[in-house]
């Protein structure tokens, strides 16, 4: 027995080096691979304030009657998490009133520093979110974007939602699509910067969702060239 273990133990012990080298190689591999450049930093800074206007087409900025719910909680974690965020009121000359919610972080990488879901943040307030599809608007200057619809309740209170992700220049859904964008710029060993767009407005209704959309076209429009990309996606 001593000796079937003796002659043993040479296979054994070259099986545990070479678990080890796989594993060396395999570390230095994930290192040298590990995304560095920070791609925000080679672009005109993404400064919400001045990047979206506050009068275009037919809309212009009012005071908010009807504020969105928020948590103190949330916002203190949201201002934690992004790099700047903004948030406005909008009405058309029909009386159509949007809520613009935008939040620009320069590191989407990872879970931790990703944009965090509408749904999940209405939630965390005490709404009820319906999911009502994915829904393609068709952009005055951009492709055609792919948005997120979501029906928001509480008490009393119906709120539409409209929502998108953009990863540098490439628009793309939570899920999956985020995550393959995310490891596609990292292979190329960038930390991408990236918005979550938020649209919403009060009351039911597929008209709720054609104001929507007639605001993002418009803001298509009227948005800055060198940051329109960055907004809605490259042609």
């Amino acid at each position: 027995m001593a000796r079937k273990l003796d002659a043993a133990r040479p296979a054994w012990t070259m099986a545990v080096w070479c678990a080890a080298a796989l594993m060396l190689v395999a570390l230095g591999a994930s290192e040298w691979l590990k995304p560095r450049r920070i791609l925000a930093d080679t672009l005109p800074p993404m400064t919400l304030e001045e990047v979206i206007p506050r009068q275009f087409g037919d809309w212009v900025e009012v005071q908010s009657q009807v504020p969105v719910v928020s948590d103190p909680s949330i916002e203190a974690a949201v201002k934690a998490l992004y790099s700047s965020t903004l948030v406005r009121t909008y009405r058309d000359a029909a009386g159509h009133v949007i809520f613009l919610s935008v939040a620009y972080g320069k590191n989407q990488n990872s879970w931790s520093t990703a944009a965090h879901r509408p749904e999940f943040c209405y939630a965390a307030q005490g709404f009820e979110v319906a999911q009502q599809g994915v829904a393609p608007v068709s952009l005055s200057q951009s492709p055609t974007l792919q948005t997120i619809r979501l029906m928001a309740t509480l008490n009393g209170r119906i709120e539409p939602i409209s929502y998108w992700v953009t990863l540098a220049d490439t628009p793309t859904l939570p899920g999956v699509g985020r995550k393959f964008q995310q490891f596609r710029y990292g292979l190329q060993g960038w930390i991408v910067d990236g918005l979550l767009v938020r649209i919403s407005s009060l009351g039911g209704g597929d008209g709720a969702y054609d104001a929507h959309a007639k605001f993002m076209r418009d803001l298509d429009a009227a948005m800055q060239p060198g940051f329109r990309a960055r907004f809605f996606g490259r042609t």
